[in-house]
């Protein structure tokens, strides 16, 4: 990953965000149509800058704020692919090309009040426990003269491990270079 690969989650204890340790995009063929994967990990949080969570100040904030808490789960796994989930669809298998993908921007689960079960979530993500993540915006920058695309992809979080289930955190995440995938050669039943 580059330097500048990172993920950031709006008002926790490090407003620099955390760097990505792990990036894999991936595409498949699901009836005819391509379905992409993204599986992200990023490194612990406290890889770049520790926070003395001793202090009094720290021991009285949320979850969300807290040092503390965060330094108990160490890093954020966020996946199509790690715990089993569909991915989502983008194209007809006959549109899929670099092309087609340049400036392309892909909404993911924008209503998760309306699905009953959240393992029908395109993603999971582990971040300070299992929780839950949804509202997806992921756009796709194609590098001038290249396969690679940069990526940005926003969303929000639900803490679900401690039994908050309404999406108020949010979450952005860049990523400078990622190679344009290749089909999958076997095509998959819908998920």
């Amino acid at each position: 990953m580059m330097p500048t690969d990172r993920i950031y989650f709006q008002a926790n204890p490090w407003p620099e965000g955390h760097p990505i340790a792990e990036f894999a995009w991936t595409a498949k063929v699901v009836d005819g149509e391509v379905w992409f994967d993204l599986h992200l990990k990023s490194a612990d949080y406290y890889a770049e800058r520790d926070i003395d969570y001793e202090d009094e100040e720290t021991q009285a904030l949320s979850d969300w704020e807290s040092p503390a808490a965060w330094n108990n789960y160490h890093a954020c796994t966020l996946s199509s692919t790690f715990w089993g989930n569909k991915g989502f669809r983008i194209c007809r298998i006959e549109q899929y090309k670099p092309e087609f993908l340049d400036g392309l921007e892909v909404l993911v689960d924008t209503h998760p009040e309306t699905i009953e079960d959240w393992d029908e979530l395109a993603f999971h993500i582990y971040l300070l426990g299992h929780d839950a993540v949804a509202q997806h915006k992921i756009r796709f920058e194609r590098i001038q003269g290249s396969q690679q695309f940069r990526i940005v992809w926003t969303g929000a979080i639900a803490a679900a491990y401690v039994g908050q289930y309404e999406f108020k955190h949010a979450f952005s995440a860049s990523i400078s270079s990622a190679q344009f995938p290749e089909l999958a050669g076997n095509s998959q039943s819908a998920p």
